[in-house]
Order: structure tokens, then sequence, then C-alpha cells
């Protein structure tokens, strides 16, 4: 994998709130964050990152947010601000996130998840 897969600590994606931009409800999980640093992180392990960006996954007819982060300590943390960095300095990482995140589930007979955009 070529992120960090984790949950911000207290947080919570309220299901009775349904955001304007995806039209479902919030999925009653921690909110989703995916570290896009050169170091793999220990299970459990917490770390300061800087936010780059959102994406907005429905699955299950519930909105699914993921934040795209970075770690502060990471060499490349001063290179990306946002998505856009992201980009240019890891071409197709966005883009690769996306389609991993979209059918992750399928092996379990599950639908492919949607994306906003």
């Amino acid at each position: 994998m070529m992120f960090n897969y984790g949950a911000f600590p207290q947080t919570w994606e309220d299901p009775n709130h349904v955001p304007d931009e995806t039209k479902y409800p919030g999925d009653n999980d921690p909110i989703d964050v995916l570290e896009l640093g050169s170091r793999q992180l220990s299970v459990g392990e917490v770390a300061p990152v800087k936010i780059l960006g959102v994406l907005a996954l429905i699955d299950s007819k519930e909105t699914d947010w993921k934040i795209i982060a970075i770690n502060i300590n990471d060499p490349l943390a001063h290179e990306l601000h946002d998505v856009h960095d992201v980009e240019s300095k890891l071409p197709g990482a966005i883009d690769a996130i996306r389609e991993y995140l979209r059918i992750y589930k399928c092996w379990s007979g599950a639908d492919r998840m949607s994306w906003i955009q």
C-alpha cells in the first residue's frame, strides 16, 4: 500500500448529518486519514500531519470522508501543501488512491464505491 491508513482520534462522521456535497449521511465512524509519507507507520502510532486535501467516498449510501495528509516530519512535507502539489511531486498518486479505495472491498462481494467529484 502506498499510504498509511488510519483515523483522526476523537472524530466522528455523524449519521444524522447529510452533507450538501454528497447527499448521503455520515458513516458513523472516525474520520479516515491517508498519510502519504515515505515511512510505514506502526499500527496504532500517532503522528502529526499536515492536511493536503479531502476525498468524499460513497460507501453503501454513506459518506466516508478520506483526508489526504503527510507526516510533518517527512522529507516531502515542506514541498506538499495541497493535492495539486501531490500530483506534481507524486504523479498519479491521487488517482491510484482513488482507484484502490473504490475497489478494495470488492473481494468480499461488496459493490464498487463511488467518488464525489
